[in-house]
C-alpha cells in the first residue's frame, strides 16, 4: 500500500478551491516524490499535513494552532488516500476500506478541525471511510499508518545517543530482530553482565578502593534512610528489560571525531533499517525534509542516488516524500519524481503532466545540470541560448531598476537552440495551468549582411524574411505562461549595434580585443599592454562611429559587429562581459533609461525583463 493522494483544505498556505474543492490536490507515486520550489511555496505544509493525519513512528507531539487555519477560515480538512493494498494489508482496514470501479482497494483517512470565534480549536478524532463523516479509526490501525519522519535541522548526534525514548531505541525495538521481546538474547547478555558487575563491586574481602565504592554509597544511603524506607543501591549496565537496554545503546561512527555531515548520513542509514523491511502490514512511508542538511554536493548525490534505487526496488519497496532546496539534488533526480510548488499550487513534472515528449525527458536527464535546475526555485525564468544573453540580461535589468536577484528571477543558459526542451517543463498538458512567468529570449537568425570573400567588404542581404521568421518563432516557443521574445532584426549583438547603446557595444568590442590580445601575449611569454580606462574605449568608439556617419543603420551596425558576428574573431561572451562592465560603470539619467525602454531594437529584451519581474 502507498499514499496515493493528499487533499488539503484551508490548512496554512492552501485555502479552498472552486466549488468547494480542496485548495491542494497532490497526487503521489508509490516510489520517490521530491517536492521542490522556492521558500514558503508549501512544501513543508504538505509534510506537516501528512504528519497530523498519520502521525510518526517517533511519536512526536504536535498540535494544531490557530495560525494553521488558512487566512480567516474557521474549518480545515486534511485527507490522505491510500491505494495498492495487498490482501494482507487490507484486512487491517476492512471497516473503512472501499473498492473502486477497477476493483482496487482504497482507504480515505481524514482529519477535520474547527476554530470558534474566540480562536479555540476543536479537533475531531481522525476518521476514515468514503463518506463525509466516516468512522473513527482505532489506535491499532493508526499505528500501521505511522510514518518515518526526518526533521529539516537534524541533531543526529543527540538522536542516536543513549537516552530515554531515544530514536535509536525506537528503531531497534520496532525491528523484527527484537520481536522476541524479553526472550531476546541481548536480555540474557545484559543479565549476565549485570551479575558480573554486581559480583565485582560486592567482593568485600578485597581491599582495592574501587571495591569499596558501592559499600560506601550504601553506608551513606543507610544514614539518609528512615526505618520504614531503607535505601540501598546496586551498580549495573541497565535494567534487565529489553526497551531499557536498547535505550542505553549509542550508535557511533568508527572514527575519532565525526562532523555533522557524516552523522547525518549515519542517522539516515539508521532510519532506513525500518524502511527497508518488507512489510506485510501497514505503510512503508518516509517523510524527509531538506535531506541535503549538512551534506556537501557529492554526499548529497550519493544519498539521493541510493534512495532512488531503494524506491524503485522490487524486493523492499518503500515510498519516500522529501523536500529540498538543493539544485545539486534536483539536477540528478528524474523529472518523473519531481513535484514543483509555485503560486500556491503543486505541479507534477511526470510524463503526461507536461508537454515534454518522452525523448525530452531522456535529454533532460542528460543535460539538466545544477546550473539550470535553479529555475525550479525562481519567481520568474528567462531561458536563453548563449553566454552573451546570460551575462548581459541581469546587468540590463539592474540598469532598468528590475534586479533579477530582488525579483527572484533565474536566467537559464541552455547553451544551444534546445530552448523548447527546457521551456516545455513549464507547459502543462493537464489542469491546473502554470502562471509562473517564463520568457524565451532568442535571435531572429535572419542574416542582415555578410562579408564578401573576394573584396572583404560588407554586403547587405536583400529580400530578407525576418518578420515571417519572427511570427514562426513566436508560435513555436509561446505557450500560455511561456512567452517568446525575439530579436528585431538578427542577433543580440547586431540589434544592440542598431540601438541607442551602439557606442557602448562598440567600446566593449574594442575592450574585448585588448583583453584577448593581452591573454595571447601572456600565453606567449610576451609583455602585455596595460588596459585602458573605460572612458578611453568609449571615446575611441564614438570617434570610429562618427567616421561611418554616412552609412545607413544596417551598414553601420554591420561594421560595429564585424569581428563578433560576421568574421567571428572575438568571443561573444567576452564582449558581453565587457559590455556589462561598461553599463554598470556608466550612470544613466532618467531620460537615457527612457530612451532605452523606447528603443525598438532593445524592446524584446526590455519586454522579457518586464514580464519575468512581474511588470
Amino acid at each position: 500500500m502507498f499514499l496515493s493522494e493528499v487533499r488539503i483544505t484551508n490548512f496554512r498556505k492552501f485555502g479552498e478551491g472552486t466549488n468547494g474543492e480542496p485548495g491542494l490536490v497532490l497526487v503521489l507515486n508509490n516510489g520517490l516524490n521530491v517536492l521542490i520550489g522556492e521558500n514558503d511555496a508549501g512544501k513543508s505544509t504538505v509534510v506537516d499535513a501528512i504528519k497530523f493525519v498519520l502521525l510518526t513512528q517517533s511519536r512526536e507531539y504536535s498540535r494544531l494552532e490557530k495560525e494553521d487555519f488558512h487566512n480567516d477560515s474557521s474549518e480545515l480538512k486534511i485527507e490522505c488516500i491510500f491505494k495498492g493494498f495487498s490482501v494482507n494489508q487490507a484486512k487491517d482496514f476492512l471497516e473503512w476500506i472501499t473498492i473502486d470501479s477497477s476493483k482496487q482497494y482504497n482507504l480515505r483517512v481524514f482529519l477535520t478541525a474547527k476554530k470558534d470565534v474566540k480562536g479555540k480549536i476543536l479537533i475531531d478524532d481522525v476518521h476514515a471511510g468514503s463518506d463525509s463523516e466516516g468512522q473513527i479509526i482505532h489506535s491499532r490501525a493508526r499505528d500501521l499508518l505511522r510514518t518515518v519522519y526526518l526533521k529539516p535541522l537534524r541533531d543526529a548526534e543527540n538522536e542516536l545517543a543513549a537516552k530515554r525514548n531515544s530514536r535509536l531505541s525506537q528503531i531497534l525495538y520496532a525491528h523484527p530482530e527484537f520481536s522476541t521481546g524479553e526472550d531476546h538474547r541481548l536480555v540474557e547478555i545484559i543479565r549476565d553482565a549485570n551479575k558480573k558487575i554486581k559480583d565485582y563491586f560486592n567482593e568485600d574481602e578485597l581491599s582495592n578502593d574501587e571495591k569499596k565504592i558501592l559499600k560506601s554509597i550504601n553506608v551513606y544511603l543507610s544514614r539518609f534512610s528512615d526505618n520504614k524506607n531503607f535505601l540501598r543501591s546496586n551498580i549495573e549496565i541497565a535494567a534487565v528489560n529489553l526497551k531499557m537496554i536498547l535505550e542505553k545503546i549509542d550508535l557511533l561512527l568508527v572514527t575519532m571525531k565525526s562532523g555533522l555531515g557524516s552523522l547525518n548520513q549515519l542517522y539516515i542509514a539508521a532510519e532506513l533499517l525500518l524502511l527497508q523491511i518488507e512489510k506485510t502490514e501497514g505503510i512503508n512511508l518516509a517523510l524527509i525534509e531538506e535531506i541535503e542538511a549538512h551534506l556537501h554536493p557529492q554526499a548529497q548525490i550519493r544519498v539521493i542516488d541510493y534512495l532512488q534505487e531503494l524506491s524503485e526496488s522490487n524486493t523492499s519497496p518503500m515510498q519516500i516524500l522529501l523536500t529540498t532546496h538543493s539544485v545539486t539534488l534536483v539536477s540528478v533526480i528524474k523529472l518523473n519524481n519531481l513535484i514543483f510548488f509555485t503560486e500556491g499550487k503543486a505541479f507534477s513534472l511526470a510524463e503526461g503532466n507536461t508537454k515534454l515528449h518522452k525523448g525530452d525527458y531522456k535529454f533532460l536527464e542528460r543535460f539538466l545540470d545544477s546550473t539550470k535546475a535553479n529555475f525550479f526555485f525562481a519567481k520568474g525564468v528567462i531561458i536563453v541560448e548563449g553566454d552573451a544573453e546570460n551575462l548581459l540580461l541581469p546587468t540590463l535589468a539592474d540598469k532598468l531598476g528590475k534586479s533579477f536577484a530582488k525579483n527572484g528571477v533565474s536566467v537559464v543558459n541552455v547553451g544551444s537552440t534546445a530552448l523548447l526542451r527546457y521551456s516545455k517543463i513549464f507547459a502543462r498538458q493537464i489542469e491546473p495551468m502554470m502562471q509562473l512567468p517564463v520568457a524565451v529570449v532568442t535571435d531572429c537568425d535572419e542574416a542582415v549582411s555578410r562579408v564578401d570573400k573576394d573584396s572583404g567588404n560588407i554586403i547587405t542581404i536583400p529580400d530578407r524574411k525576418s518578420q515571417a521568421i519572427k511570427v514562426d518563432k513566436q508560435l513555436k516557443y509561446s505557450d500560455g505562461n511561456i512567452k517568446a521574445y525575439i530579436s528585431h532584426e538578427w542577433t543580440l549583438e547586431f540589434d544592440i549595434a542598431c540601438s541607442c547603446l551602439k557606442k557602448e557595444l562598440f567600446a566593449s568590442i574594442l575592450m574585448a580585443k585588448d583583453y584577448i590580445n593581452q591573454d595571447k601575449a601572456l600565453t606567449e611569454g610576451k609583455e602585455a599592454k596595460e588596459y585602458k580606462k573605460i572612458s578611453d574605449y568609449l571615446t575611441a568608439a564614438e570617434t570610429r562611429i562618427s567616421e561611418w556617419s554616412t552609412y545607413d543603420s544596417f551598414m553601420l551596425a554591420s561594421n560595429i559587429v564585424r569581428d563578433v558576428v560576421l568574421k567571428k574573431n572575438i568571443s561573444k561572451a567576452v564582449v558581453a562581459q565587457c559590455f556589462s562592465e561598461i553599463l554598470k560603470e556608466r550612470r544613466s539619467t532618467m531620460e537615457e533609461l527612457e530612451t532605452i525602454r523606447r528603443d525598438i531594437y532593445l524592446k524584446y529584451l526590455v519586454d522579457a525583463i518586464d514580464y519575468v519581474t512581474g511588470a
